[in-house]
């Protein structure tokens, strides 16, 4: 599936829904011409109720002008919240393909996620159902404290405030929600923000935007990565299911 025909199938396959955010087109923008990969990327975010479908194209990174004509590798679609009709459409895009061996719905490791996929081509179309929120089992207080202390902690290195978001996010409650918010306040933290992003906090949008207010201009691979989640927490504003 060529990126043209790609582009095609998600206007068809979603039109008249709501985008929540403006698209990224990686191309189209000057800025993340020295991103370091070997790929171009695409993303779109579509709304509806409490839905949010988060749609990530990838194609070699050839020159701009054979973009349209390059097949594309790898077509994702993340499904957040709760809309049947975000659910039907992107089924659509999924069935243009033939059915992989894990076509079925499966659980892959520990983080949750529904998969199914399927090829057109060499094309990988795959359909994520993300969890959506729901009560978890608390973690013992002392454990609890213990990893809050580590966000806070300026001695903490990258890693051991990474593996806290980590492990404090598999409770998925307000006390959790509220300890990352207030962590960003000391310094920020990528996999907090992202959490955050995927769970619709709108209160992590002013940390997301500061981040991206301090990026170097020859940092276009932050640049990216922050840029994507300011949209996708935009377009979960635009939902009914933003906390």
């Amino acid at each position: 599936m060529k990126v043209s025909h790609a582009q095609a199938l998600l206007d068809s396959s979603f039109q008249g829904l709501e985008e929540g955010a403006a698209r990224m087109y990686e191309p189209a923008d000057s800025r993340f011409d020295e991103r370091m990969s070997a790929v171009w990327l695409e993303y779109r975010w579509y709304v509806h109720e409490r839905g949010l479908a988060e749609i990530f194209v990838k194609w070699e990174r050839v020159e701009k002008e054979a973009c349209a004509r390059t097949e594309v590798s790898v077509l994702r679609i993340h499904l957040l919240g709760h809309s049947a009709v975000l659910a039907e459409r992107a089924r659509r895009v999924l069935e243009t393909g033939t059915p992989t061996a894990g076509r079925l719905l499966e659980l892959f490791g520990s983080d949750g996620v529904k998969r199914e996929s399927s090829t057109d081509g060499p094309t990988h179309i795959t359909l994520e159902h993300w969890p959506p929120s729901a009560p978890q089992s608390l973690l013992p207080d002392e454990t609890f404290q213990a990893l809050s202390s580590v966000l806070v902690d300026p001695e903490a290195t990258s890693e051991e405030r990474h593996e806290a978001v980590d492990r404090l996010c598999r409770e998925r409650s307000p006390r959790v929600v509220g300890t990352l918010l207030a962590a960003l306040e000391v310094r920020p933290a990528l996999s907090a923000l992202r959490r955050l992003s995927e769970w619709g906090v709108a209160g992590a949008l002013p940390h997301v935007e500061q981040a991206l207010a301090a990026v170097a201009p020859d940092n276009p691979g932050d640049l990216w990565t922050l840029t994507a989640l300011q949209r996708r927490l935009q377009a979960w504003a635009r939902t009914f299911q933003a906390m």
